[in-house]
């Protein structure tokens, strides 16, 4: 019974997520943000994860969706040993950090050059 509900909860947070897109893309940012709410909400009482496209796409602070170029900012940072993609939320100007892990080359390609 529980595997049915969670699985009606996924359901429901994935149409909730693209009908916050639509709205965000219209023009409606509230509308969206209120659907993002509600996505959250049926997380919380269902005690299920979104799925990871949906949890990196909307902030945290003001539950926008984000949407490259139009509510969000995404850029690459250099680091050491690896790279951090840097999201910024546009409307607040929240950001997140996420690793990029570094690609290792084969044995022989790495010691050619």
């Amino acid at each position: 019974m529980k595997d049915v509900l969670r699985d009606i909860a996924k359901e429901r947070m994935v149409i909730l997520y693209d009908m916050a897109l639509k709205a965000v893309r219209s023009g409606d940012k509230d509308l969206a943000r209120r659907y993002v709410e509600l996505l959250v909400d049926i997380a919380g009482k269902s005690r299920t994860r979104p799925p990871k496209s949906i949890r990196r796409g909307y902030c945290r602070r003001c539950y926008i969706p984000l949407i490259p170029g139009l509510t969000a900012r995404y850029r690459i940072v250099s680091e050491g040993k690896g790279s951090r993609l840097v999201v910024t939320c546009l409307e607040c100007g929240w950001r997140r950090r996420f690793m990029i892990k570094s690609r290792r080359r084969s044995g022989r390609d790495s010691r050619a050059r």
